[in-house]
């Protein structure tokens, strides 16, 4: 796959995490009696929907995430008297956390279920290297001869070994030279003769002639043994991974701030790491999942960690806040967000600019 259809997977995984986690507001919202207006998949002038019950369901043209609207959320909002029991703003304090935390909650569980699979799909075991090639260098001698990723390597001039630590001893020694190759693919030996390219210790192409340390090259990159859980101790694994990676995530954030990445960063990332299987894909989805799950509790309006924290504020004090106090956090709160965002970006965009995180580096 190119560049651009990784960016294209990143950010079609980035759109479905936004879509459940308005979907866990809205289904919510309706188990606590809440009137939902509506559900859109995508922002903007609505492209096509329906409508069922009392809620809208709706396409937006601007494929950008998504929003569910419940009735009383804007705290100046005009409700006809018969709707104002059902609005927000009167539910009581157990059902707005439960409405707003349900989002985060949603792409929590997700998460689990990412990291779940993860470990049902099997993840490579990084100390137990195995002759199965995992990656295949495009206009390499292995890939002349119709070497595959998923192909198992057998032998070389007739060394055979499960150890390919073997292998690469075999080719290094034959640098520029004409070698036997016996692969198994599809179940099936074949046996090629192909001449190894010649490579110096940084991957470069060398003259044998000229220098003493030209190492032969086929081009094929070894994978590792695969560690498979079954499905109840995939899950256990998979709760356990989270919370590990969202113990980490908190402390390191608040450690190293700098270290935060905007969504171009995480995407850059993202195509790095997408070609390596379908494991990391699930891994990186869980990731993604989990940290708009973090970001979202933070407790700064109009997120829903602010939402949440308005709602408690509002229980102690036993009345609620003007509009104009929400709207003047909001305004607070989304200005340290794009200032965040600007910042991050700006570190991202520099570090792409410099090459270090384009795919390859």
């Amino acid at each position: 796959m190119t560049t651009a259809n990784y960016i294209a997977q990143f950010i079609g995984i980035l759109i479905f995490l936004v879509i459940i986690h308005e979907a866990g507001h809205m289904v919510v919202a309706k188990w606590c009696g809440m009137r939902v207006e509506r559900f859109s998949i995508f922002m903007g002038r609505e492209l096509f929907g329906f409508t069922r019950g009392e809620t809208r369901y709706g396409l937006g043209w601007l494929p950008i995430g998504g929003y569910v609207k419940i009735s009383g959320m804007n705290r100046d909002e005009q409700i006809p008297e018969e709707l104002v029991p059902r609005a927000y703003y009167a539910a009581s304090l157990p059902r707005k956390v439960a409405t707003i935390a349900a989002g985060p909650l949603v792409n929590l569980l997700f998460a689990v279920l990412a990291f779940s699979a993860m470990y049902w799909v099997g993840i490579p075991n990084n100390g137990a290297p195995t002759t199965r090639l995992a990656q295949i260098e495009v206009a390499s001698p292995a890939a002349h001869i119709g070497i595959r990723p998923g192909d198992h390597l057998l032998a070389i001039n007739g060394v055979k070994s499960s150890d390919p630590a073997v292998f690469r001893q075999q080719l290094s020694t034959h640098p520029d030279q004409r070698v036997i190759v016996t692969y198994e693919h599809a179940g099936t030996p074949v046996t090629r003769a192909v001449t190894l390219q010649s490579v110096n210790a940084n991957g470069a192409a060398c003259d044998p002639h000229t220098s003493t340390k030209c190492v032969g090259h086929l081009g094929v990159g070894f994978g590792y043994a695969t560690e498979r859980a079954g499905f109840a101790d995939g899950i256990h694994k998979g709760g356990t991974y989270t919370w590990y990676v969202m113990h980490e995530t908190v402390t390191r954030t608040v450690q190293t701030p700098n270290q935060v990445q905007s969504v171009v960063g995480v995407g850059a990332f993202y195509t790095e790491v997408a070609s390596q299987g379908f494991a990391t894909i699930l891994a990186f989805a869980g990731l993604l999942s989990l940290a708009l799950a973090i970001f979202n509790l933070i407790p700064i309006p109009p997120l829903d960690g602010g939402h949440i924290l308005f709602a408690v504020m509002e229980r102690i004090r036993g009345r609620a806040f003007a509009a104009a106090t929400y709207e003047r956090a909001a305004v607070v709160g989304i200005t340290l967000m794009v200032i965040l965002f600007v910042v991050v970006l700006q570190k991202d965009v520099l570090n792409i600019v410099h090459g270090t995180v384009l795919p390859g580096k």
